[in-house]
């Protein structure tokens, strides 16, 4: 297992041209929705991604209950750059990455003198570990694809030995090449800040490999047979004492020990992989979106109620004269519907809005602020069934017992709506430096916790008849949240596809993550 991940879940990769999506467990009680939105090239790109959440009766998470400031209360966002997609070779022998990089800023005279090189270097560091992180899952992706897809009479060990053999000879060439930089920056007049950037990126890249390794191994005992097996665990095992013995001479604390609670390991692998992303993350400001629309409609709202009460009280002033008993009458009157007026046109120009109108805006820029990116949307509310497209109500394939379930009524149903549009020549000129920026990743972490305030008890005892005694067996108390995700691409004009994803909870939390096939 890789460390700071949770493996235990069931994928969702979904691509629709444009946009791919991922969702998974992130912990106990949070669910990650990954979007990849994909640039093209000298183009504008807008897409829409709108989420449906069928919920229960039974859990009592009602427009009134669960209002919008609740549901982003419950969101957490991230948007980074995708990491730039280089294989394990690539890594080693392509010109266009971080170690060449790196490699080629060292030659230059006076290097360690020039703050824009200092600011290369440690971008490039910090690249060189989330691209190995990146290719390694790729890596192993791979391995786990030419398994699945064997037949049940192929040898498994041709498909994969070359994939093992890869991994183990790679992994040591990018560990030698870039502690070959090590003297380099290990000098007197070298900033301290781009020396302690330079190893940083060595303990993270020995925690990924050492990490990698330990997977690999689980791989080859399962998979493997015979003297190849027994020699590729022993150079597996002997990778990891390799990294172990790194970052002991190092100093660098993220060593597991036996008989320890581990934890500054623990802190340390995740705080390494922090590091490494930031250099990816980009710079974004949220802000509410329509308020001046909305102040001008409430203003016209109070206009019309005004109106309203000026004629009432000209008409009965024409009629009756100023100061007469019928006039006071007619104030206090026109002045009563003239409020429920202006009451009842803002509600109505609420209602509106909330059709037209997002809830949130972010801006999305270079992590220097220089570059404006692209633009993000967002906007959840409450619908009825009647008001959901069709193709999403056949997606989500609601049948008998769901009804039944819900006493005869339908499903509670949140729609969360993204729309997102990315500048394509602003990245160009953003990022000229890095490697190839393929698209976005929007990550999206949503807690779950408040659906479980009225479940039941998760483990229910029932009782059953065997061999003439009455006997015990628990019984899982389970619901289901479903999730239709409808895509739609519009420049470039791409059809609407649908995924659906049954999330399985109890009451301690979410169980698993269950794709269903359309």
């Amino acid at each position: 297992m890789r460390c700071g991940e949770f493996r235990t879940f069931t994928y969702n990769a979904f691509m629709i041209d444009a946009i791919e999506q991922a969702i998974k467990l992130h912990d106990q009680y949070q669910i990650e929705i990954k979007l990849d939105y994909q640039l093209l090239a000298e183009q504008d790109t807008h897409y829409r991604v709108a989420t449906y959440i069928f919920i229960p009766q039974s859990l009592g998470i009602t427009a009134d209950s669960y209002q919008k400031q609740d549901f982003y209360r419950d969101v957490q966002n991230y948007i980074r750059l995708k990491t730039p997609v280089k294989n394990l070779v690539a890594l080693c022998e392509n010109e266009q990455t971080p170690l060449a990089n790196i490699e080629r800023l060292l030659q230059i005279e006076n290097w360690s003198q020039s703050a824009d090189l200092h600011r290369q270097l440690v971008t490039n560091c910090k690249l060189l570990s989330a691209m190995l992180k990146s290719a390694l899952r790729d890596h192993f992706t791979l391995i786990e694809r030419r398994i699945n897809e064997a037949s049940s009479t192929a040898q498994i060990e041709p498909l994969i030995n070359n994939l093992v053999e890869e991994f183990l000879l790679r992994n040591e060439q990018i560990t030698t090449r870039y502690r070959s930089f090590f003297a380099s920056f290990n000098l007197p007049y070298v900033d301290t800040a781009l020396f302690t950037a330079y190893k940083l990126t060595d303990e993270a890249i020995s925690l990924l490999i050492e990490e990698g390794a330990v997977e690999m191994f689980q791989i080859v005992s399962t998979q493997l047979v015979g003297t190849q097996q027994k020699e590729f665990l022993r150079r597996l095992e002997r990778l990891v004492e390799i990294e172990t013995a790194h970052r002991s001479l190092h100093r660098y604390g993220s060593v597991l020990r036996m008989g320890d609670e581990n934890e500054q390991y623990t802190f340390r692998a995740s705080v390494l992989k922090k590091y490494a992303a930031s250099v990816l993350y980009l710079q974004t400001a949220v802000s509410r979106e329509g308020r001046t629309v909305q102040q001008l409609l409430f203003a016209v709202a109070a206009g019309i109620s005004m109106i309203f009460a000026t004629i009432v009280a000209f008409y009965f002033q024409n009629r009756y004269g100023n100061f007469t008993f019928p006039v006071f009458i007619a104030l206090i009157v026109g002045y009563m519907f003239k409020d429920r007026i202006k009451e009842l046109g803002r509600d109505l120009l609420s209602k509106y809005l909330q059709t037209q109108v997002f809830d949130r805006r972010t801006h999305i820029r270079s992590s220097d602020g220089r570059h404006k990116l692209g633009i993000l949307r967002e906007k959840v509310s409450f619908v009825k069934e009647e008001d959901i497209p069709k193709p999403v109500l056949r997606a989500r394939n609601k049948n008998l017992m769901v009804d039944l379930d819900n006493d005869g009524q339908s499903e509670l149903i949140i729609r969360y709506t993204k729309e997102i549009t990315l500048y394509a020549r602003a990245f160009k000129r953003a990022f000229d430096d890095f490697p190839k920026v393929t698209g976005l990743n929007d990550i999206m972490r949503y807690d779950i916790r408040p659906y479980l305030n009225k479940m039941a008890e998760p483990v229910q005892e029932r009782l059953y008849v065997k061999n003439g005694q009455l006997q015990s067996i628990p019984a899982h108390k389970v619901y289901h949240l479903n999730i239709v995700s409808r895509y739609r691409s519009f420049r470039p004009t791409k059809e609407k596809l649908h995924t659906r994803t049954r999330l399985v909870l109890t009451r301690h939390g979410l169980k698993r993550v269950e794709q269903i096939s359309l």
